[in-house]
């Protein structure tokens, strides 16, 4: 590949990621207006979670598919789902089309954010790639930043559609530079069924448990049952997976407390992200009444501390400790979370703004931390197979956490008919994510396995 052709895949695939970093971030500001202009309450969690639910669930296969399809089908079909799903999302007029394109979009999200990682090990050195991350993980913080403020603009002229066709030159752009400036090296190849079919056994099972996890709300009974079958279901996928010659998820390291004790952390702590990401705003405009843009704003603090402490992380390890600086940070995290649990609804501003600036700094240390150590336990054998379960765990965090908190949302706020008492449910049960956390992270000090 000559240095033109490089140069502009350099373009196209930070163009990529800022698209699906974009697309993460925007709709957290429309969450409210969605939800009256469609007349559909329960829209407001399901918006994130059948997202981020589908971005999991392809994320991990498409590495795998990659290797025998080529890289360049991979990313170009996940750029086109993306871009079908963002579209229809801009002309849904009901809450049963928003969420099934949404699907349509996070499959997408899935395809494309593996294979950007894949390019950059594929086209360029080992020194070049140092910088291409930290280029590339510069443009989820760009759009930390500018996604909420621009939504909130956007609401305040035009509809909420609008939000999503904001992506689509972008997504044009970058299917067309691909086809120019990338070839693939191989032809495609047969797709191992072995993996195909452990991938299938995985699906199913998560999908079951997120339908269980969704339906308590409405069919507690029903729910409980897909809650245990789903479970079920991903035991015996764990069971099967120590017999597989060529395993998808990483079953050996799962039997060390540590990494588990990790991977627990990259979970919860990414569930309890998105829930204060979407639930503050929704307090910004719902107890203060606030416009839009206020409510974008109030994360702009929460986003510039995130990255903050992403970058200053592991030089405050060196100095006190990975694992007392993880505890400091829970701990931290905990107490912003008791605050937001109990504060009135008349809350000044500048004082959630305070709050949002502390605990960005809380979540962006624990998150840093966690995922350096859990990382550590990967060799040269399993680096990819760790790295996707990593992933996966963030993925499904989100998940999970922000389809439960919309139940105890929802179930709080048709019992006393307020929604400051959902909001204080939402944030208490975070909370508790956080005690348990740190109650497990007592049970020994969790050290990755030395390596030569």
């Amino acid at each position: 590949m000559n240095s033109q052709r490089r140069g502009w895949l350099v373009v196209a695939l930070y163009l990529a990621t800022l698209i699906t970093a974009i697309e993460s971030t925007i709709v957290v500001t429309a969450t409210h207006a969605i939800a009256i202009g469609l007349g559909e309450r329960r829209v407001t969690s399901l918006l994130f979670a059948t997202y981020l639910f589908a971005s999991a669930l392809v994320t991990p296969i498409a590495g795998h598919l990659s290797d025998a399809w080529g890289k360049k089908r991979l990313f170009q079909g996940g750029l086109l789902l993306f871009l079908i799903g963002t579209v229809a999302c801009g002309l849904a007029q009901n809450g049963g089309v928003l969420l099934s394109a949404r699907v349509v979009q996070g499959a997408g999200a899935g395809a494309i954010m593996p294979m950007v990682f894949a390019l950059i090990g594929e086209c360029f050195s080992l020194q070049a790639r140092g910088r291409l991350m930290g280029l590339n993980n510069s443009a989820w913080g760009l759009a930390s930043l500018v996604a909420p403020l621009l939504g909130g603009l956007i609401l305040q002229r035009f509809s909420w559609h609008w939000l999503f066709f904001l992506n689509v030159p972008l997504i044009v752009l970058v299917l067309d530079i691909i086809q120019f400036a990338y070839q693939d090296p191989q032809p495609a190849q047969a797709m191992d069924t072995q993996v195909l079919r452990q991938f299938a056994g995985l699906t199913l099972g998560l999908f079951v448990l997120l339908s269980g996890v969704q339906g308590l709300g409405t069919q507690p009974l029903t729910g409980l049952l897909l809650i245990g079958l789903g479970l079920g279901g991903l035991v015996w996928f764990a069971r099967t997976q120590q017999r597989q010659a060529h395993a998808v998820m990483p079953v050996a390291l799962l039997h060390h407390p540590a990494f588990r004790q990790y991977t627990s952390c990259i979970l919860l702590i990414n569930g309890a992200l998105i829930g204060f990401q979407v639930y503050l705003p929704l307090w910004v405009q719902t107890e203060r009444h606030l416009t839009a843009t206020a409510a974008g704003l109030a994360l702009l603090p929460s986003s510039l501390l995130f990255i903050l402490s992403a970058a200053v992380a592991t030089q405050l390890a060196a100095r006190v400790g990975r694992l007392p600086l993880l505890r400091a940070s829970l701990r931290l995290g905990l107490g912003v979370f008791l605050l937001l649990s109990m504060l009135p609804p008349s809350t000044p501003y500048w004082a959630l703004l305070a709050l949002s600036s502390v605990l960005g700094f809380s979540l962006g240390t624990g998150v840093t931390i966690s995922v350096i150590e859990a990382q550590r336990f990967a060799d040269a054998t399993n680096l990819g197979t760790v790295s996707g379960f990593i992933t996966l765990c963030r993925t499904l965090g989100q998940s999970f956490m922000i389809t439960s908190l919309g139940v105890l949302a929802t179930l709080m706020v048709n019992r006393t008919h307020t929604t400051i008492a959902g909001y204080h449910l939402v944030f208490l049960a975070t909370a508790g994510l956080f005690v348990f956390l740190l109650l497990y992270l007592r049970r020994g000090k969790p050290t990755p396995p030395s390596r030569s």
